[in-house]
C-alpha cells in the first residue's frame, strides 16, 4: 500500500487488528526485513511497517534529511493513518535512531520500546565515518585511472565491504542524509525514554557493538537488555525464535 505524507510518497503495510505495533527498518533496508516477526505479531496485534523514504518502495526524498526528519515523517505517516494510541514501537539499527529521537521529543508515545542492535552512540559511528571518508577518496581517485572506469561499481562494493563501510555504499543519492544520521550523538536523548525499554543485540554485533547497548541501558530508569549468543548485528533474523520469544514475553 501506499500513501502521502506531507509530499512524500510511502510505501507500508498495515496489518491485523487490536493494540498497535510499529516496526522500523535500518539503513538500507525495508519493510520486508520484519517478515517473519510480523508473521507472528500480527497473530495479536496491528502491525505497522513502513519502508523509509530511499528505501524499499518509498522514493528518495527531495532534500537531505537528518534523524529529526525521519522522525517527524514517521509520526507524520501514523497521523495520516489515524493512528492514536501506539502499544509498542520495535527497530533495529536505524529504526531505533528514529525511535529514540521520536520517543525523547513526545513525536511518538509508545507504551513500551524495543530496540534492536540500535544505531545512535557516538564514539562507534566517529570510527566509522573515518573509514568512509577514507575509502570515498580512495574510491574515487582508483576508478578514475584510466582503464578500471568500467568496472567503478564493482571495484567500489569491495572496497566499501572491506573497510566495513557498506552503509555507505547502501546510501546511494542519500550520503548527506546519512552523513547527517550518522553526525548526531542520539546518547543523551536516550534517558528521555521513560517508558519500560527491551534492548536485544547479538553480541558479535561488528556494526553496533554491545557496548553501545550497555552505553544506552546505563541512561534507562526501566530497562532489560537480551545479548544473543552467536548472532551478529541481524539477530533478529538469525536467532528469530529467541527473538520472538523475549518480545513476547515483554509485550505481555
Amino acid at each position: 500500500m501506499k500513501v502521502l505524507v506531507n509530499g512524500q510518497l510511502i510505501e507500508y503495510k498495515d496489518e491485523g487488528k487490536g493494540r498497535v505495533i510499529v516496526l522500523l527498518h535500518g539503513w538500507g533496508d525495508q519493510l520486508s526485513t520484519f517478515d517473519e516477526i510480523a508473521k507472528h505479531l500480527v497473530k495479536k496485534y496491528r502491525v505497522i511497517r513502513l519502508d523509509f523514504p530511499g528505501f524499499g518502495g518509498s522514493p528518495k526524498p527531495l532534500d537531505n534529511w537528518n534523524v529529526g526528519t525521519f522522525a517527524t515523517l514517521t509520526s507524520q505517516f501514523l497521523q495520516k493513518l489515524e493512528v492514536k494510541n501506539i502499544y509498542a514501537v520495535i527497530g533495529h539499527s536505524f529504526g531505533g535512531r528514529v525511535i529514540i529521537k521520536s520517543v525523547a521529543e513526545n513525536l511518538l508515545n509508545p507504551q513500551r520500546v524495543v530496540l534492536i542492535g540500535a544505531a545512535g552512540v557516538r564514539p562507534h559511528q566517529n570510527a566509522k565515518k573515518a573509514a568512509y571518508r577514507v575509502v570515498a577518496k580512495v574510491g574515487k581517485f582508483i576508478t578514475s585511472l584510466p582503464g578500471l572506469r568500467g568496472t567503478r561499481q564493482a571495484l567500489r562494493k569491495k572496497l566499501y565491504e572491506s573497510a566495513g563501510a557498506t552503509d555507505y555504499l547502501n546510501a546511494e543519492g542519500m550520503q548527506h542524509t546519512f552523513r547527517n544520521t550518522v553526525n548526531e550523538d542520539l546518547l543523551p536523548y536516550v534517558h528521555l525514554m521513560v517508558q519500560p525499554t527491551l534492548l536485544i543485540w547479538g553480541e558479535n554485533d561488528d556494526q553496533t557493538p554491545v557496548a553501545d547497548a550497555y552505553a544506552m541501558t546505563n541512561e534507562l530508569d526501566d530497562s532489560e537488555l537480551v545479548v544473543v549468543e552467536e548472532a551478529g548485528h541481524f539477530v533478529y533474523r538469525e536467532k528469530s525464535e529467541l527473538v520472538m520469544q523475549k518480545i513476547d514475553e515483554f509485550l505481555k
